[in-house]
């Protein structure tokens, strides 16, 4: 349809004018209509223009279309016949609509046919010179017209379609944007952590849901009778306007970690920390800020409840522990202690005593790993008394304890700890190897200078699928399980943390049915100590 209206258009346009010089031929030499082939050239327009209105071109080929700029050519040759009206000028017309959508060719075959025209029809009056040049004045210009027109027409195509196909892009690019967009914004919504853009001026820029909803915005922003209000404590003094988190974001105010109280429009108090990120802006932009307000509620309430788990247990073991290691004083003050009691006490006592520190460590809020600065600490001394703290157990399970190498391996470190690394480890052997099982402790120096210690048993060993897990919290094989061997899978876990903050390594070898071996390797003096 829009060729069409196109060669519509053009027919009109052509049309109208030769209705004006109808109209001027009328009022001013009317003599002209004498001509036959003035009236035929006139008359051929009105029906070529009858006609195009009347032909459905969409539905034609292309190359129909050129009909109607020939006939326009042949009714101009008709009105050439007239000597003293020079109505040539308007093959103009049909030349330039051949060279805006037709091909050179069809430019070339216009021209020739106007040429044929007008040597039939075209006065004929003047030398067969002044003829010829006529003639020629006529298809030179057409044809210097033509070519002009049919490369600008070519350019004007060239460049109309590189727009379209860059318009085809932008548009592509900007779906893509669009896309990502969404995409992006569908991300940030689905984080727990509340995002807010706010401008320098103190307007929010943007918002994920998880602000919305801790704040009680609505999608566009608006405050909702429900909103939050901060607090600068827990069931304190509501923050003022100009103190919010939003407002001190605005002015530019840097935060890290801030903790901010929130009651909520649920009736719930909630602990915020707070954080702020300038954003990167175009030129000449206000400064933008992305506030980063994180929940952490349950980590506060978690800790409370770790806080009064700790009072608990205090009061619950710390009692019991006192009594015992009360009475094993008393008795040990007593002079008609037969045989190997004494030692058996100050095993008992020592033990105690050792379980009262671990309580306070345990539950020593800052929760120390090591006791720095190190000391020197012999790990046969280490060795012997643990061992002689399990000699009970070894003894009534049968089992053989065999304690080689070096009779003395000092290195720096937390003698506490590294009995409880110790403890740990024996404690393992003796519960996995079974009635009548070798144990065998052996300390030495490796050729790097290390000190090395390797606890080796002929137990029940460990799967290649579970030798990876043993130090994951609460991680217990399934045999041992079934078995009902007690154990809460946090002692290999302890004993690692341990282990590296005296700047060591420990390694676990172990074969189902053979055997493990566990070796540490420490440092004889701390890497950062000989680097000071």
């Amino acid at each position: 349809m829009i060729r069409t209206m196109s060669i519509w258009r053009w027919q009109l346009v052509f049309t109208g004018s030769i209705v004006a010089i109808v109209v001027m031929i009328t009022a001013f030499k009317p003599q002209t209509f004498a001509n036959p082939l003035v009236v035929a050239g006139i008359a051929l327009v009105v029906v070529t223009t009858l006609i195009t209105l009347a032909v459905p071109w969409h539905r034609l080929p292309h190359p129909f279309a050129t009909a109607v700029p020939l006939l326009d050519a042949l009714a101009v040759g008709f009105t050439t016949n007239a000597p003293d009206i020079r109505l040539g000028f308007l093959w103009v017309f049909p030349v330039v609509w051949l060279a805006t959508y037709f091909t050179m060719p069809w430019v070339l075959g216009g021209i020739a046919f106007i040429s044929a025209t007008l040597v039939l029809f075209a006065d004929q009056s003047g030398t067969p010179a002044d003829i010829l040049l006529r003639l020629l004045t006529v298809v030179i210009t057409l044809g210097f017209l033509g070519v002009t027109v049919r490369i600008g027409s070519q350019r004007s195509r060239a460049a109309r379609r590189l727009l379209q196909r860059r318009s085809e892009q932008v548009n592509r690019a900007a779906d893509r944007a669009e896309t990502n967009q969404r995409r992006v914004t569908q991300i940030v919504d689905a984080l727990s952590v509340a995002l807010v853009v706010v401008s320098a001026g103190g307007r929010i820029l943007q918002m994920n849901d998880a602000y919305r909803a801790l704040y009680g915005r609505d999608r566009f922003g608006a405050a909702l009778p429900s909103a939050g209000v901060e607090y600068d404590a827990r069931r304190g003094t509501a923050v003022p306007p100009s103190r919010t988190s939003i407002a001190r974001a605005a002015s530019g105010e840097k935060l890290q970690a801030e903790e901010v109280w929130l009651f909520d429009g649920n009736g719930q108090w909630r602990a915020l920390e707070v954080s702020t990120q300038p954003m990167a802006t175009a030129g000449g932009g206000q400064d933008v800020t992305l506030l980063v307000i994180d929940d952490v509620t349950m980590l506060r309430e978690a800790d409370e409840e770790r806080r009064a788990l700790a009072a608990v247990v205090s009061h619950e073991l710390r009692n019991p522990l006192t009594a015992i290691v009360g009475h094993v004083d008393l008795l040990r003050e007593r002079d008609d202690l037969p045989g190997r009691v004494p030692a058996q006490l100050d095993i008992i006592a020592n033990a105690g005593e050792r379980m009262q520190d671990l309580v306070s460590s345990i539950l020593d809020q800052n929760g120390r790993t090591v006791q720095e600065p190190f000391e020197p600490v012999d790990l046969r001394d280490v060795v012997e008394a643990s061992a002689a703290s399990y000699a009970p157990l070894i003894s009534g399970s049968r089992q053989e304890l065999l304690i080689e190498g070096a009779q003395s391996l000092v290195i720096y470190g937390d003698a506490f700890r590294l009995r409880q690394v110790l403890d740990n480890l024996l404690s393992n052997a003796v519960k996995y190897t079974p009635q009548g099982g070798h144990i065998r402790i052996a300390l030495g120096t490796s050729t790097d200078g290390h000190v090395e210690l390797a606890i080796v048993d002929d137990g029940v060993g460990l799967t290649p699928e579970d030798l990876p897990r043993v130090f994951e919290p609460y991680f217990r094989t399934d045999s041992a399980v079934r078995a009902g061997i007690s154990g809460t899978g946090l002692g290999m876990g302890i004993v690692r943390e341990i282990v590296s903050a005296h700047e060591g390594s420990i390694d676990i070898s172990s074969e189902v049915g053979l055997g493990t071996r566990v070796t540490l390797r420490f440092p004889q003096h701390r890497v950062k100590e000989a680097r000071a």
